[in-house]
């Protein structure tokens, strides 16, 4: 089975196509270089796949809502992406739908501050959507409790 164990997804079929959710970004606080050079060379650096996970830029991956039981004993429904159709299928026991969810990689931010301009290229991460949402929740969640954003 080739499960890959995200807990979220950010596209959704509509019909036959998909709507891609693009994360909230702000180029202004990006350097001036940041789509023209840097985003390239951590794309060519991660081969276009994420360096979490290894999911391929733009790949389309299945997203079946199972319910799981956590750490702590406790039921809950999480989304769990699979490369192969087959294996969404059998593992979907519940009789959900299976969503298609197209792999967007973006670049992370390790120390979470878009305005470094000075940010070197270990710093910077390619992440597919889930990654990235999960590398950020935290930081996330100061930002809110704090309100900082």
């Amino acid at each position: 089975m080739h499960a890959v164990r995200h807990t979220f997804g950010s596209g959704f079929r509509i019909g036959s196509t998909f709507k891609i959710h693009r994360m909230p970004i702000d180029y202004s606080k990006y350097p001036a270089n940041w789509l023209s050079e840097i985003r390239p060379r951590i794309m060519k650096r991660a081969e276009s796949k994420c360096e979490e996970c290894g999911l391929e830029h733009q790949s389309t991956v299945y997203s079946v809502k199972l319910t799981l039981k956590d750490e702590d004993g406790r039921y809950k429904l999480r989304s769990i992406w699979f490369r192969d159709i087959r294996d969404a299928n059998r593992e979907n026991t519940e009789w959900r739908d299976i969503k298609p969810v197209k792999v967007i990689l973006t670049i992370a931010h390790l120390d979470h501050d878009e305005s470094n301009h000075e940010v070197t290229d270990d710093r910077l991460k390619a992440l597919c959507q889930a990654c990235h949402c999960r590398y950020d929740a935290k930081e996330k969640w100061r930002r809110i409790t704090n309100k900082e954003f």
